[in-house]
Formats: structure tokens, sequence, C-alpha cells
């Protein structure tokens, strides 16, 4: 043990570069172990693993595939992390918690890899990585699912469509419904089902125990109900790592999928303010992307899923589409097929940047002209503004129900904006920011699911009122703040 400790500290002292890393050795590390003889957790009692070693799949710097396992979709971020822990199950994260707190290694989780801000990695430390737990299981009778944590949007979407069934989620190929569930999670049912996160019956979630140990528990509406509250909608990485969700599934028929696309950019402005007079109104299974691209890109698009008819819904659009002349596809269709076409395929890794904020009053026409101006200043850098409608089944819940605090909003919106270069990084980081900055007298917040590092007050920015009682089941859960990273929920 003390080997295994005296090179864990000769890796902190070499330092987080490339070199540093890459002198690091499976063999040097052998006291880790090989993931053999595994054993399966209890609920609420610590099985009390051998610190010395950490199981699961690992891979270290000097593996072939440490460079795949090290990197996240954010390509703006290089960790060199001293080992990635692939964990299998639970056990595999208790140990890897305890030996983290028992040798003072730093540590992350990390599930789907979108981390926007990277703060799923740490440069010298231990990746604790759940993306290998998949499996997903669901009762039709009882309405309910069964989700590991490394299980991504389009797996769950795929195995509960299959059968009819739904939770609301995003519209991201690879992401993790983990990571989904535990920020609120938004998307095209949210205003008829409500966040992902308010699908959420239970957890299993490995928790830190003492000052050295950790052990697993489950949270639901009569055990450790306060840790359910957190997890919904609290955001990822604060009081320990789930491994298992389970979900109240919804029955989801045929819903109509639209795309509409404007190759004209002169009405940018003028269909932004239409579409926010009419997204946040119409009726709750009326789901709307609005996206305009920047002047250099050129195109218009508004995409959503409606749960209604196809009638209906070209009632509702009307005012949109007679402005220019748009194309215009409709479908009827199941929600698994839309939920495919929106999706489309895997998004692949970049590098960029993406602040995000909430629309409660709806822009005036200052406000639009800013949005407008900024499209137009923006080079050909994937530029984009991306605004999501709100309201419906969301705002029929109080705001403190559960730690997910925006729910009043008119709508969401996000601006982002790519590179390849650093100076097309100075580029774009002052463009966001810029934009930002103009856009305070109109908006509030942020969502945590899309964090900017660049907030001041995020806590409120997030978490509004509730971040008071965030701090106190921090405090309860996790008083050592053994998880925490650059916006973590902080203890009293």
């Amino acid at each position: 043990m003390e080997a295994t400790r005296r090179n864990v500290l000769r890796v902190l002292a070499v330092g987080a570069g490339v070199a540093g890393a890459a002198a690091i050795s499976p063999s040097a590390l052998a006291a880790y172990g090989n993931g053999a003889a595994l054993r399966e957790p209890t609920l609420e009692r610590s099985p009390h693993p051998d610190p010395g070693r950490l199981t699961g799949r690992l891979v270290f710097p000097d593996d072939t595939d440490y460079d795949d396992a090290r990197l996240g979709w954010n390509r703006q971020f290089n960790p060199y992390p001293l080992v990635i822990v692939f964990c299998q199950d639970a056990q595999d994260v208790i140990n890897a918690i305890t030996w983290c707190r028992r040798h003072d290694v730093a540590f992350r989780a990390r599930g789907g890899r979108h981390a926007l801000e990277g703060w799923s990695a740490v440069d010298g430390g231990v990746i604790i990585d759940v993306s290998d737990m998949q499996d997903v299981e669901m009762d039709t009778h009882a309405r309910q699912a069964t989700v590991q944590t490394g299980a991504t949007q389009d797996q769950v979407v795929e195995v509960l469509g299959e059968q009819g069934f739904a939770i609301p989620t995003g519209a991201e190929v690879g992401v993790g419904v983990a990571g989904v569930t535990l920020g609120g999670g938004i998307g095209q049912l949210s205003r008829s089902l409500g966040v992902t996160s308010d699908s959420l019956m239970s957890l299993d979630i490995v928790v830190p125990e003492g000052e050295q140990g950790a052990r697993l528990v489950r949270a639901d509406e009569t055990q450790h109900a306060d840790l359910l509250w957190a997890s919904r909608g609290g955001g990822g990485g604060n009081f320990g790592i789930a491994t298992s969700y389970t979900y109240r599934i919804h029955r989801v028929s045929d819903v109509v999928v639209y795309q509409i696309t404007w190759d004209d950019w002169r009405y940018v402005g003028e269909l932004f303010r239409i579409w926010q007079g009419i997204a946040p109104f119409a009726d709750d299974g009326f789901g709307s992307v609005f996206n305009p691209k920047t002047r250099a890109d050129g195109h218009i698009y508004c995409n959503g899923i409606y749960r209604g008819s196809e009638y209906q819904l070209r009632e509702i659009l009307r005012p949109l589409v007679s402005v220019g002349n748009p194309q215009v596809v409709m479908d009827t269709t199941s929600y698994l097929d839309a939920w495919n076409q929106l999706a489309g395929t895997t998004d692949p890794p970049r590098k960029t940047h993406i602040p995000s904020s909430w629309v409660y009053d709806l822009l005036p026409k200052r406000g639009i002209d800013t949005v407008v101006r900024f499209l137009a200043e923006l080079p050909d850098l994937g530029g984009e503004v991306w605004c999501l409608n709100w309201g419906g089944a969301v705002d029929r819940i109080a705001t403190d129900a559960t730690a997910f605090f925006h729910r009043s909003p008119k709508y969401y919106m996000e601006w982002s904006g790519n590179w390849e270069n650093d100076e097309e990084q100075k580029t774009v980081l002052s463009w966001t920011e810029q934009f930002r900055q103009a856009l305070l007298p109109y908006v509030k917040g942020s969502y945590v699911n899309v964090p900017d590092s660049s907030i001041g007050d995020w806590a409120t920015a997030y978490y509004g009122d509730n971040y008071a009682r965030l701090r106190e089941i921090k405090t309860k859960y996790d008083p050592y703040e053994f998880f925490q990273y650059e916006q973590s929920i902080r203890p009293y």
C-alpha cells in the first residue's frame, strides 16, 4: 500500500504536463489491481473495500487508448489524468472513491463526457468514468424504467420508444442521461411531461462515508428524500456518484415532427419576434426550437415535436411559415422516429463555448435587435443562437418542489461559436462574453447543464432560491467537500 501511495505522490509531484503523465507505467502502479474479485454492494452497508486497490477497467498514461480515454467532447480542454477508472458496477465506484479519499488524490466523476467546461476531468488525478454501465430495464406494467448511470439519451429513448414509452430528455446522441437528469433535463417533451428530473423516482448513489470511506445508498421519497430532492436538478458531481436511476415512464403515441428552414437571413429579427410570441403560449403538446445561425451562415431553423394533429400544428405555425419562402417538412410518426429525425447522428467533438440563460419576459425590440446584431458580427465560426420554448407542465411545479429552479421563464436561450486555432478562440470567447453582457438587461440566470465559468454569482444563476437548501444537503452528505469542482455546491 505504501508503494502505491509513493507512486501517486511521485506522479503529483511531476505535475500535469504531457511528459509527467507519460512517465507513469502500469507496472509502476500494479498495486491498483486488475479488476478481479469484484463484490456486489449492499445498500446502506459499507463494504470497507481494500483502499489499496482500484477495480474496473483501468487506463494508464502509456496505454494505447489513453488519449481516447482522457478526452471529452469539448476539445478545448486537454486533461492528463493519472488513471481513468472505467467502473463496471457500483463496487468499482465505491473502491475508487475510497481509494482517492484515503490517499488524498483529486478525482472527478464522468459519464457521457459532455461537461462543457471540462469539469469532469482532472490533471494528475483520477477520472471515475461510469460510461461502461449502460443497462436499461423497463417494467411497462409498473410504468417504470431503471437505467444504469452510463446510458446515453439515445439508448434510453430507443429502449423505451420501441414499446411506445418515453421520458422527457434532450435531443442529442451520445449525451449521458445521468448528467442530463441531475441538472434538470430540457427538451421537446418538457412542456407536456416536465423536465427529465421530474420523472426521476429514485436513484442509487455512492456518497462519502466518514472521513475516508464511501457507501451506496438509495434515495427515494421514503429514504434520503433530501438527496432525491437535490438530485432533481442540483447538478452532477456535487453529492456523490449515482450508479442507477429509476424513472416514471410515460406513454407517448404518434407525434408530428416538423422542420422549417429559411435561407434568407434578412428575416431573422421578424421570425424571432413571431416565434417568441407563439412558442411559449401554444398548448402543452407544442415543443419548439428556434435556431438562427450567424449572417455568415445565412440559415434560420425552427423544428420540434408536437403531441397533437398535423392540422393543429399547421395552425400554430401559420404566422411563422407565412414569412418568406421557407422549406417545411412535417411527418406524423412514432416518438422514437421523431426523436431520431431531430437528433441525427453523434455530434463530433469540437472546441466550443456555450453560455446560456433564461428569458422570463419576452425580448423587447431592443433585445431582439441585440441578438440580430451579434449574429451579424461573428465570422463563419459555427456561431448560432438556440432557443427552446418553456412553460406548460414545467411551470405547474413549484420552484422549490425540486432543486430545479427555472420553471417560469418563457423560453431558454444559449449562444455559441466554434474554433480551431488560438486566434479564432479569442474571437469566439470575446463574442460570447460580449453577447452575454449585452443580454443581461433582458435575461436571468443560467442552466447548470450548460455552465459558464465566467459567471460571477453562479449559485444564484443556476439554483436561485434553492441554493441555501442545496448547501444544507451538501453539508449533510459531504461535509469535507470531497466532491468539488470549480462551480460545485459549497457546504456550510
